[in-house]
Parts: C-alpha cells; structure tokens; sequence
C-alpha cells in the first residue's frame, strides 16, 4: 500500500499465475493498472470481485508468461491502454516506450519513468515512479534473470543503472524466486550476516516481494559483482545451479 498525490490511497498487491509468476495489480478504488499479465483469468477474477476498471497494462518484456493475457483483457477492457518496449514486437496495438521516456496515468494520478534495462531480453524496459521499480525479470529478489536474447554485458549495465536508485526503492520483480536465490547466494558467500538474516526473514513467508534496493545491495551478489567477467561467471555458475 503506497500513499501518492492528493492523500489518494495506492493499494500494489500481486496476483499470482502459473508457477511462480507474478502480476502485479495497482489501484484506488476505481481504477487499475497491471504489469505483465500473462493469464487473464485470475487477473479477471480478481478484478470482478473487487469492482476495479482496467485502464492500462505496463508491460516490461515480450516472453509469453508476461504477455500471454493481454489480448483476452484488451477484448474484456477496449478502452485499456498497453504499453510495451519499442525494441520488441507484439501481436497488440500498444504505445511503443523507449529509456526516458515518461507517462501519466491519469485515473490513478501516477507517472512512470521508463528505463531500459535489457539482458534478460534485448527490448527490456522497467516502470519507475519514484517508489516503487517494475523491473519485470531483470532484477530479481536476491538474484537476477537469465540472459537469454541478450547478453551478459548489457544485463551487468542494466543492474548498475537500477543499483543507482534511491534505496528505499521498493523492487518488484516478476517471480517468486527468493528462496531458491538466497540458497545460491548463501553457496558463494556464506559468511555475509544481512545474507544469513534474509534467509531466515523469508523461511516462513509465501509471498517475499517487494524488497527494497537497499536489501538487494547488501544480500544480492550480482549486485556486487565489480566487472563483466566477475558477472558472467556468477550468472553461469547460477545457471547450474
């Protein structure tokens, strides 16, 4: 629940899909915004029962779990705007967003800046208000995304460019990984005592997001990586894990 113009109340919850993936859903009481919806049906549900109109969908990347309701909420929702990475392609209409570019959601009175931030894929885009990163699945909860069409350096850039956020930062990321993220971090640095106190904050929790982006500088190694090549040898050392 974040507080923003006006003493107008923000309620940011996720709603849960597939797996282990999350959407996220903002809103007053009136209005909605959803980032990365990749199965309409509970999405629908839960907007049913809370009475909630849809009036824009952020998306960060084009991998079918992020985008895979976007055509079935648009039919449900025609007056829905869906904003999308320029750099990707999509089978929807959408507003096209580069890095630095800004939008305004009215109903909700709130602004996103948009950063560039690929490496997982080439067209990765995150949504910034000043609180709260949308950061898709670049940066994850003590942990970070497999590169997959785009490369090691350009996700090493990117995790800099959010590492110089303000830290109160609040993270949202796509999935919930942090447990299985904390054991890998745990494996490379068993000694880092905010590391170890992570791990025992969320043994008991269903839901670990959001973090701040203080947390993940003090727990998250990739964070801390000081170079390209200590990087990509921590990302595929993850990734046989």
């Amino acid at each position: 629940m974040t507080g923003y113009k006006d003493n107008q109340l923000i309620h940011i919850h996720p709603v849960e899909a597939f797996q282990d993936n999350y959407i996220w859903l903002i809103h007053n009481d009136q209005n909605s915004i959803v980032v990365d919806p990749g199965d309409a049906s509970p999405l629908i549900e839960v907007l049913q029962r809370k009475n909630l109109n849809l009036v824009a969908i952020l998306v960060t990347h084009h991998h079918a779990d992020h985008i895979g309701g976007v055509l079935e909420l648009q039919k449900k929702y025609p007056h829905v705007k869906i904003f999308a990475p320029k750099k990707d392609k999509y089978d929807f209409v959408n507003i096209s967003l580069q890095d630095g570019d800004e939008i305004n959601i009215p109903e909700l009175q709130i602004n996103y800046k948009i950063f560039e931030i690929p490496g997982h894929t080439k067209g990765h885009i995150a949504y910034y208000d000043m609180k709260n990163l949308f950061c898709g699945d670049t940066l994850f909860a003590c942990g970070c995304g497999k590169i997959f069409d785009g490369t090691h350096e350009q996700m090493y850039n990117s995790l800099k460019k959010i590492s110089g956020l303000s830290k109160d930062t609040k993270i949202y990321c796509g999935h919930e990984y942090t447990k299985k993220n904390i054991a890998f971090a745990l494996s490379v640095n068993p000694n880092n005592s905010d590391l170890l106190l992570r791990d025992e904050h969320v043994s008991n929790l269903k839901i670990t997001i959001p973090s701040t982006l203080g947390e993940e500088l003090k727990t998250n190694p990739f964070l801390n990586c000081t170079s390209i090549e200590a990087f990509k040898a921590l990302r595929d050392l993850k990734d046989q894990y």
